[in-house]
C-alpha cells in the first residue's frame, strides 16, 4: 500500500485556511488529532487527515456544535442519516432567522414609538411585546382558504427565505400600526401619511405588481378570521389606524 504524504500543521493551515491556533484545538480534544512524530521530531497530518478536516469544516460551516461533529466522525454515516442531520440544521437555522427577524421588528417599532413620544413608553412597549408571538409564522401552513388563493400562494411561497421576509416585512409595518395607535397618531399626520407611503410601498413590494398574487392576498386579508390568534389580534389592533391611513394616502395619490 502506498505510503501516504505527510503535512505539517503550517502547510495544513494554508491549504485550508484553518488557523494554525484552531488546529491544534482540534487535535487537543481529539477532532482532528495530529499523528506521532517523524523522525525528526515534528507531529503532522496525514492525507486522510485532510478529508477529515474537510468534513468538520463543513459540518462547522453548518452551524453544528463540536460535540454534534465528534458524534458524526466517529460513526459510518448513510446518505439519508447525513440528510437527516442537513434537514434538522436547517430547521433550526429557520427558526435562528426567524428569531432575528421577530427581534428587529419588535426594535423598529419600539424606535417608532419612541421618535414620536420622545419618552421611553414602557407601558406601551410592554403590551405591544405581549401582543406579539414570534412562532405565529408557523401557524400558517394549518390554514387553509379557498382554492384559487391557495393555489396562488403556495405557487408564490415556495422558498422559505420569500415566506420570512414577505411576513416580516408586513409585521414590521403592523406593529409599527400599532405603535402609531398606541401613541395616539393621526392616520392623517405626516407621521400617519409617512406610515401609509411605507404601507403601500410593502404591498407593491410583496405583489410585485402581479394582479393575481394581490387578489390572493386580499382574500387572505378578508378572510382573517382563519389567520393564528396573535396575529388576528395585532391587526385588529392597527386596523382602523391602517384603513383610515391608506384611505388618505390613496385620495391624495390621486389628486
Amino acid at each position: 500500500m502506498k505510503d501516504e504524504n505527510i503535512f505539517s500543521i503550517g502547510e495544513i493551515a494554508r491549504l485550508t485556511g484553518v488557523t494554525i491556533r484552531t488546529l491544534q484545538y482540534y487535535d487537543n480534544i481529539g477532532l482532528v488529532p495530529l499523528d506521532k512524530k517523524d523522525i525528526h521530531g515534528r507531529r503532522y497530518f496525514r492525507e486522510s487527515d485532510i478529508s477529515r478536516l474537510q468534513q468538520v469544516m463543513f459540518y462547522k460551516s453548518m452551524g453544528l456544535k463540536i460535540n454534534k461533529i465528534k458524534d458524526l466522525l466517529s460513526e459510518t454515516i448513510t446518505p439519508q442519516q447525513f440528510l437527516n442531520v442537513l434537514n434538522d440544521q436547517k430547521y433550526m437555522l429557520i427558526q435562528k432567522m426567524n428569531d432575528l427577524n421577530s427581534s428587529m421588528a419588535i426594535l423598529e417599532a419600539s424606535v417608532a414609538s419612541i421618535d414620536e413620544s420622545k419618552t421611553i413608553p414602557w407601558g406601551n412597549l410592554i403590551q405591544m411585546i405581549i401582543l406579539f408571538n414570534k412562532e405565529t409564522i408557523f401557524k400558517y401552513n394549518k390554514i387553509s382558504f379557498d382554492d384559487e388563493a391557495q393555489n396562488v400562494l403556495l405557487e408564490h411561497y415556495k422558498s422559505i427565505d420569500t415566506i420570512l421576509k414577505d411576513y416580516w416585512e408586513w409585521k414590521t409595518l403592523v406593529l409599527e400600526a400599532i405603535s402609531h395607535t398606541m401613541n395616539k397618531v393621526e392616520p392623517k399626520s405626516n407621521q400617519g401619511q409617512e406610515f401609509a407611503k411605507k404601507w403601500n410601498n410593502m404591498v407593491q413590494m410583496i405583489t410585485n405588481k402581479d394582479e393575481e398574487l394581490l387578489e390572493a392576498h386580499k382574500t387572505s386579508y378578508e378572510n382573517r378570521d382563519l389567520w393564528p390568534d396573535e396575529d388576528k389580534q395585532l391587526m385588529e389592533f392597527a386596523n382602523n389606524f391602517i384603513d383610515e391611513a391608506m384611505a388618505h394616502y390613496k385620495r391624495n395619490e390621486v389628486h
